[in-house]
């Protein structure tokens, strides 16, 4: 390990300079509240805070640094970035989402819970909606407990009833007392008994329930927080605008009172999670209960100056006293934003084909490109694909495969491939030994010819898998089984408990056995999986946090935005983050016409007229195709 420098010797690695507000948070030894908008290198700038932390001893051995984030690909991002710029000393450095977090401990430390609130090791993480499952039973009167009645919500839209069945399910701290006034608590009360399953052989949690869980355990057992404690010298907490009530729970019971210096990074302009519990008062809490003192970052190292300008307008909608960001581009090009309006879907489809396939034969990549939906990405660009297709350009639908690119297993199973499919690969072979070295355990020189004899071994199996014309359904299950499932449960916090291995290989599978159908052939299949060469197609929610040169929104129309009327603050900031994806080019559509159920519908953009009025108020025209 090389030695720790000076704190007066310390420099940004890997990129020319921070802006000054940057710089005061990366050395700071205080709780901050760093509020960035779209652009401004959050994940940077805590990559940064790391390296300084590690570096210069301000996070001193055997302490560490614990980020959290919200969705696993950022998780994974963060910590291939804290990795780059701070090798060996990055082994301090553990990256996770919040959820995650919650759940290993729960899985630690379940023992510790009062009785009648320990869950069974073998629980299971149930990832549908309990929203759905209790608006079934709310208007059945089903679950309301014996003696208590439903609370009138008659005219109350489909978004105040979920926010109160979330409400009963997850809005209050533990433990509840079924003895009560309170409906909610009381339905509540008799819902966590059912699903923490005395009696079965199967009780399911929801992530929102172990939250609750895991910050109950804390709070109870001083010891196993103060351990916590002592491990974690600093934490930082990414997307903290979409922290929801229980969420909030664990961190308070976590890190209140204690030491551990809070870096929490967010935008509020980019708060799209309020139908998942999103608190909209976040900020003010943190600021209050960490005592922690607000930064904004003003510069955009993401867009040209003139979309950078239209968003600032958009911002102004959304939150009036927004701080107006600056420019740290050095484009020439000042970029391109204009909206497309057409008769008919076959129309917008051809003409945005023809645009696409245009671009890419003049050099452009084909992931420059990103289709954008509000709701229904899969329909909405149904016709685009078949028009791209005809063209020999794919597009894919990446709402549901993003988050299993993100996994582990995924990582390793592809990069196997990749050596079986390859002459030579040594990017792919460094990287799955540096994975295989996390996954056994085996570090360090004296183990450096067992793991060149693992590596051999999976490349060897993979390349006689194909040969023999397996099924590639099976590949997951089968390269998990080469060191063995219980390796990848003590590497992988996720895989601990239940069947969530089982899931993902599964799921794997699937999305292994569609990549190999869209390719033609094995040797494609890695290249469809991770998306090369493919443009890509998602909903907004799927899209935070990443970055295109050419987005193209379909459909500003009132049928996409369904919801605006019942929550037009949310979905104002569901538009800018939509917007605020690109890098050069934005392009808006709408078409006349749109297809509902077997027939073509005439559409309307009354609702979402505002949007509208904001674009062409910045100076985006409108052109009729």
């Amino acid at each position: 390990m090389p030695q720790l420098l000076s704190e007066d010797n310390w420099h940004p690695v890997d990129v020319d300079g921070l802006e000054d507000r940057a710089y005061y948070v990366v050395r700071s030894t205080e709780n901050k509240l760093v509020v960035a908008g779209p652009g401004a290198g959050k994940t940077e700038l805590l990559a940064q805070r790391a390296n300084y932390l590690l570096t210069t001893g301000r996070s001193p051995k055997p302490r560490r640094i614990l980020a959290i984030s919200f969705k696993r690909d950022a998780a994974k991002n963060l910590s291939e970035r804290v990795r780059a710029r701070s090798g060996d000393y990055s082994d301090r450095f553990d990256s996770m989402t919040l959820d995650g977090f919650a759940k290993q401990l729960v899985d630690r430390f379940y023992p510790a819970l009062p009785m009648n609130w320990r869950p069974r090791p073998n629980y299971l993480v149930r990832t549908s909606s309990v929203s759905e499952q209790f608006a079934r039973a709310w208007f059945s009167q089903a679950l309301v407990p014996v003696g208590y009645t439903r609370p009138n919500m008659t005219g109350c839209n489909r978004a105040q009833i979920a926010a109160y069945l979330d409400k009963v399910v997850h809005g209050v701290e533990l433990p509840y007392n079924i003895v009560t006034s309170e409906v909610h608590q009381a339905w509540g009360c008799q819902w966590w008994r059912e699903q923490l399953a005395l009696q079965s052989t199967e009780p399911s949690l929801t992530f929102p329930m172990l939250n609750r869980l895991a910050a109950y355990l804390l709070r109870t057992n001083p010891k196993i927080s103060a351990v916590l404690q002592m491990t974690y010298s600093h934490v930082f907490i990414d997307e903290f605008q979409d922290t929801t009530v229980s969420q909030w729970d664990l961190v308070t019971s976590a890190f209140s009172r204690s030491d551990s210096v809070l870096t929490a990074v967010g935008d509020g302009k980019q708060r799209i999670m309020g139908w998942a519990g999103a608190d909209i008062d976040i900020f003010d809490k943190f600021k209050v209960v960490f005592d922690a003192e607000p930064v904004a970052l003003i510069r955009n190292y993401r867009s040209v100056p003139e979309l950078i300008k239209i968003q600032q307008a958009i911002a102004q909608v959304v939150e009036p006293n927004s701080v107006e960001p600056e420019s740290a581009t050095t484009h020439q090009d000042k970029g391109v934003c204009s909206i497309l309006g057409f008769e008919t879907p076959e129309s917008e489809a051809i003409f945005l084909a023809n645009l696409i396939h245009d671009e890419i034969k003049g050099g452009a990549n084909p992931r420059d490109f990103c289709i954008l939906a509000r709701q229904s990405t899969g329909v909405m660009v149904a016709l685009l694909q078949a028009e791209l297709q005809a063209r020999g350009v794919t597009l894919c639908d990446e709402t549901l495969i993003q988050d299993l690119r993100a996994e582990p297993v995924a990582h390793i199973v592809t990069l196997t491939l990749r050596l079986a499919i390859s002459v030579r690969d040594s990017k792919a072979w460094c990287d799955l030994t540096t994975e295989l070295s996390m996954l056994t355990g085996l570090e360090g020189e004296s183990n450096s010819i067992e793991l060149e004899r693992l590596v051999i071994l999976h490349k060897k199996w993979a390349c006689d898998f194909i040969k023999k014309g397996g099924d590639i359904k099976n590949f997951p299950h089968g390269l998990v089984e080469l060191v063995g499932a219980k390796h990848y449960r003590a590497c992988y916090r996720q895989y601990m408990n239940g069947t969530y291995l089982e899931k993902i290989t599964k799921d794997l599978g699937d999305a292994l056995v569609q990549s190999l159908e869209n390719a033609g052939s094995v040797e494609g299949v890695v290249a469809d999986f991770i998306g090369e060469n493919v443009v890509p197609a998602m909903s907004i929610h799927k899209s935070k946090g990443l970055e295109f040169k050419t987005v193209i929104f379909m459909g500003l129309e009132d049928e996409q935005w369904w919801n605006f009327r019942a929550q037009p603050e949310e979905e104002k900031r569901a538009f800018f983050v939509a917007f605020s994806r690109a890098i050069h080019s934005v392009i808006f559509t709408f078409s006349q016409k749109r297809q509902k159920w077997e027939r073509l519908t005439q559409t309307n953009r009354q609702q979402i007229g505002a949007l509208f009025d904001v674009l062409q108020q910045a100076g985006v025209e409108l052109i009729n195709v």
